[in-house]
């Protein structure tokens, strides 16, 4: 019974030593998140020391600009695909059309019929070829607008850390007290974590952005093949 009661008395104390230790962890997350400078601290910097931190805003708002701008061509991109399946879906009506009237001119024994009909069956498969490639090149170019949409907003997590950077600075030229509770380092790290994923998602883009240019290609080459055969091809849709 006592060994009972200690092992009671020994798990309590374990219990509340993990709270306590996950109480401090929380805090010190919640202060790393709230590392920034109270903007009625700057309010007390004088207006000439405040030339980076003016740039920096600047920069900011650029960037935020820059997001909506990215998120205004995915739905451009996604736009223009759907219009790319529409006529893919019309080249397949028109191939399978031609396909009956080949059947039809093969019943006739006509080798005039015959010959006109696999003609035009020709064309339409070549043009349907070409609207596939065409979805195919415009579904890239949604990957490629979907990753460019994420470097913008990584550029402007980078400008607001930036900006955060340039608040710390100005104030702790001010010769505020306050400054001292803040951390440079962290400041510092910030920016940088916050390059690396900028540059990360630049890379992305670059990849995704070749990819497409593939696909461009493929299409440009196919729709040229289906003009030879008489048809006009797909149009870009540009």
């Amino acid at each position: 019974m006592f060994q009972t009661r200690r092992r009671q008395v020994l798990a309590g104390v374990v219990f509340g030593t993990a709270l306590v230790l996950g109480g401090c962890s929380s805090s010190r997350s919640a202060s790393k998140e709230q590392q920034k400078v109270d903007q009625s601290w700057l309010a007390r910097v004088p207006e000439s020391e405040l030339g980076d931190v003016r740039n920096a805003q600047a920069e900011q708002l650029k960037a935020q600009d820059e997001v909506t701008r990215a998120d205004v061509a995915v739905k451009d991109a996604e736009r223009a695909a759907e219009v790319a399946q529409r006529n893919e879906e019309a080249a397949k009506l028109s191939t399978k059309a031609n396909q009956t009237a080949v059947e039809a001119a093969q019943a006739t024994g006509r080798a005039s019929n015959i010959s006109q009909a696999q003609a035009e069956l020709k064309a339409t498969e070549g043009k349907q070829a070409a609207a596939h490639a065409q979805l195919e090149w415009r579904q890239r170019a949604i990957e490629t607008q979907k990753a460019r949409k994420d470097l913008r907003q990584r550029e402007l997590e980078l400008a607001d850390a930036r900006l955060r950077q340039a608040e710390m600075e100005a104030l702790r030229n001010s010769d505020d007290v306050r400054a001292k509770d803040l951390s440079e380092a962290e400041f510092t790290s910030a920016v940088a974590n916050a390059q690396r994923n900028t540059e990360e998602a630049q890379r992305l883009v670059d990849q995704r952005l070749g990819e497409e240019r593939q696909a461009r290609g493929d299409w440009e080459k196919l729709r040229g093949e289906s003009r030879g055969y008489g048809g006009s091809g797909t149009s870009d849709g540009e």
